[in-house]
């Protein structure tokens, strides 16, 4: 008989504790005096040892903290001084280049390259013909302003020219078809040879027009020349020497010269609208 009289038990106490706290939440909720007195008095005992607590364990998170975020701070700093140390030695390497471009424009009264006209457009396919690796495809055509033999480049420098441009797109030959001739005259020289490219993967060549008498380095820039007649408004970089052969019975120096402009992984590229005086601006494919 004494189980059932615990368990009795037991259930009047739970119904009594239950409704003291309906009870006491219903009188809360009126604002009923003697409760809220009754409220403050405990907070009034209890704040001290908060207090107490607060001041012997808020220091030691405190300095968790602070180590937590320093040690995140010193790796941020680790990362920015890499970065910077990257970004110092690509100066460096291209600070005396953009200095010859600069006097290389003045040279060619090209002041005002800068303001030439411009579309970025997006490549929407590579190499369209299987039997032509030197083709890609551009989302833009003469509705927006491109037409045949405009320049194209890249980051780095001048990467191919419109070809059969349509309504709404337009093709780009690559500089580095053997077919494709640009011309070209190294940073600080006056002499222009003709840029032609060494096919899929090779460097470009410049195989004639560079008197053996002309000094050019390797590592010396060439630019399109912006001669007469010339597609390519002058003072684009096309590339870097890498190798020069002396050609003793024509007296001319052969240029091995590799492309500066990015011409793996794009995604756009910028289209030069410029064209010579005596150029056709007709349209093409649609």
């Amino acid at each position: 008989m004494a189980v059932p009289q615990r368990s009795s038990g037991s259930r009047f106490t739970l119904a009594i504790l239950l409704l003291t706290s309906v009870t006491l939440i219903s009188l809360d909720a009126r604002g009923y005096e003697p409760l809220a007195n009754l409220r403050k008095a405990t907070t009034a005992i209890i704040q001290p040892f908060r207090n107490i607590a607060s001041t012997v364990f808020d220091p030691v998170a405190d300095a968790w903290e602070s180590l937590s975020e320093g040690d995140t701070l010193e790796k941020e700093n680790a990362l920015l001084r890499e970065q910077l140390s990257e970004l110092l030695e690509y100066r460096v390497t291209t600070e005396g280049a953009v200095e010859e471009l600069a006097a290389l424009r003045t040279q060619l009264d090209l002041e005002n390259l800068g303001g030439q006209e411009t579309i970025v457009a997006e490549i929407t396919a590579r190499s369209v013909s299987n039997f032509d690796p030197y083709i890609i495809e551009i989302g833009k055509g003469t509705q927006s302003g491109i037409r045949e033999g405009m320049a194209v480049v890249s980051v780095g420098g001048l990467i191919g020219r419109i070809e059969d441009p349509g309504l709404r797109s337009s093709r780009v030959r690559l500089i580095t078809d053997p077919n494709v001739n640009v011309g070209v005259l190294a940073v600080g020289t006056n002499e222009i040879g003709i840029l032609s490219g060494g096919g899929v993967g090779q460097p470009l060549k410049v195989s004639d027009g560079i008197p053996v008498s002309t000094d050019v380095e390797i590592g010396s820039i060439m630019v399109t020349s912006g001669s007469e007649r010339s597609p390519y408004p002058g003072g684009f970089a096309v590339g870097t020497i890498l190798e020069i052969i002396v050609d003793e019975i024509n007296l001319e120096k052969e240029l091995v010269v590799a492309p500066t402009g990015q011409l793996e992984n794009l995604e756009f590229v910028t289209v030069i609208l410029y064209q010579p005086a005596n150029s056709d601006s007709g349209g093409g494919r649609q």
